[in-house]
């Protein structure tokens, strides 16, 4: 009988696949993992994917479904490869994934490594992703396209492919939440959370004020000839394509305006309007293909045509893909707003996940 180790956040989704699991036959095991969390001053949050909710809702499924449950402790990782490296990037000017790293250095880094330590054959998980064989290993799409979490995993390689399972991924999240009911898991009306885990607001921002309060600094907002046009309150709390947030002094100035580059240096704030703010070439670094072959590499040298997701759930957008010395060039069809350098850019050949990377200059320059 295959062992199968399941990451139990306490969400209905990793409830749902240990269920699935263990209808299935295997013997399952669930695992929760401990995140770091923010302490400031006098105050400690939680990490909202294991506050004491999250853990109490994840034993009592574990415990309903009559599998070993245990707490690993994955704080000091975490905060190296996924908390810091989000307040790196955003120091820098960047917008930073942490969902990506958190994935590839914690979910299908350590635990699956930990894992497989202990015996198991496989590290299931609640994304909505799909995994099929053909001649290799392919990462698919889930099935329900609005809650398809592929693009948080182009980091995945054929080994890692070969130990991992996405039971959720063949269902829609109407249908997944239809089991847990009618299974009366402990999970079945938990609310489901979509903002970063390691902070307790929605919005990012506040936690940079409390974490790097000497990089926001308040400067000037330009336009594309370089004229100050208002002000801005420190460049970490904006990113590319963003249209709120910045004031704008010239009475003469009527927006529309989005956000196009941003200058650490001068600590300045470039802004536009719409076509301005568009871009039809950029770079993508660290690219990391699924399916490394020939062919692959003989594609992207003499340019491959795919599609390209630049955001979670944004629009899969055509493309051609150019292969340089350490990096990619990406061709899009038609102008986008919103090429952030420090997001992922992903790589689709239909519902199959190609690689990704991360961007890396806006302009293509």
């Amino acid at each position: 009988m295959k062992k199968v180790a399941v990451a139990m956040s306490g969400g209905v989704d990793s409830g749902v696949a240990a269920a699935l699991l263990v209808k299935a036959g295997y013997k399952v095991s669930g695992f929760h993992m401990h995140l770091w969390a923010e302490g400031f001053k006098d105050k400690r949050f939680e990490n909202k994917c294991c506050s004491t909710e999250s853990l109490e809702a994840a034993r009592k499924t574990a415990h309903q479904l009559g599998i070993p449950f245990y707490i690993v402790g994955l704080e000091g990782i975490f905060k190296k490869r996924v908390v810091d490296y989000f307040l790196k990037e955003y120091g820098l000017g960047r917008t930073p994934n942490p969902c990506v790293m958190c994935n590839r250095f914690i979910k299908f880094g350590e635990l699956l490594h930990y894992a497989r330590k202990l015996g198991y054959d496989y590290l299931a998980t609640g994304h909505y992703a799909r995994i099929a064989q053909k001649s290799h290993l392919r990462l698919l799409m889930g099935k329900d396209e609005k809650k398809d979490q592929s693009y948080f995993l182009y980091n995945l390689t054929q080994k890692q492919l070969a130990q991992v399972m996405f039971p959720v991924g063949e269902y829609t999240k109407k249908e997944v939440v239809a089991m847990a009911k009618k299974w009366k898991l402990p999970v079945a009306s938990r609310p489901e959370s979509q903002e970063i885990c390691f902070f307790p607001e929605s919005d990012y921002r506040p936690f940079l004020k409390r974490q790097i309060p000497k990089k926001i600094i308040p400067g000037e907002v330009v336009d594309t000839t370089g004229k100050v046009i208002g002000k801005h309150q420190g460049i970490p709390l904006y990113t590319i394509g963003q249209r709120h947030g910045f004031t704008i002094t010239d009475k003469k100035v009527i927006g529309p305006l989005y956000v196009i580059d941003k200058s650490i240096k001068k600590n300045q704030l470039l802004v536009g309007f719409g076509k301005e703010a568009e871009i039809k070439a950029f770079w993508v670094k660290n690219v990391h293909w699924i399916v490394e072959t020939t062919n692959n590499k003989q594609q992207t040298t003499k340019g491959l045509k795919c599609k390209v997701r630049i955001r979670h759930q944004g629009e899969l957008l055509k493309c051609k893909v150019q292969s340089a010395k350490f990096k990619v060039r990406v061709l899009l069809a038609e102008g986008e707003r919103g090429v952030s350098p420090g997001q992922a850019a992903v790589f689709y050949q239909s519902e199959e996940v190609l690689g990704g990377g991360t961007i890396a200059i806006d302009k293509g320059k």
